[in-house]
């Protein structure tokens, strides 16, 4: 920390290095440089890909293969695994609806016998009972 530090400045003599001529050949150096194509690519344009019946890419823009990853069960056997995904997620919506139907069903049954059964939608998901 107690240590001291002297700056000193150059001299105006003659053989100083002049400051201008230096800032000249630098601004000359960046000029040639953003006229350079080597620095500049131009950004690649990959053509549109054909694709499968199920979306899916045939070609991968790098130019290598698409691994596509297969399920092998005996239900469904060599189905992509976003196909058997969005097939159990379908089955799930319409056990889903089902339910509910069934559900709106029997409030609709309990709200003849019953004057003051009534049965409110919160979302598409979920429903209410009033009594």
């Amino acid at each position: 920390m107690g240590q001291d530090y002297s700056y000193s400045q150059l001299s105006s003599s003659s053989d100083s290095i002049d400051i201008t001529s230096l800032l000249q050949a630098e601004a000359e150096l960046y000029a040639d440089e953003g006229q350079s194509s080597y620095n500049n690519p131009e950004p690649v344009q990959y053509p549109p890909q054909p694709e499968a019946d199920d979306g899916i890419p045939t070609i991968c823009y790098c130019g290598g293969e698409p691994v596509v990853a297969t399920s092998s069960t005996h239900k469904d056997p060599d189905r992509s695994d976003l196909q058997r995904q969005l097939r159990l997620l379908k089955d799930q919506g319409n056990a889903s609806e089902q339910k509910l139907m069934l559900l709106e069903k029997s409030v609709f049954e309990l709200s003849n016998q019953k004057s003051g059964v009534k049965l409110m939608r919160v979302s598409s998901s979920r429903c209410c009972l009033l009594v």
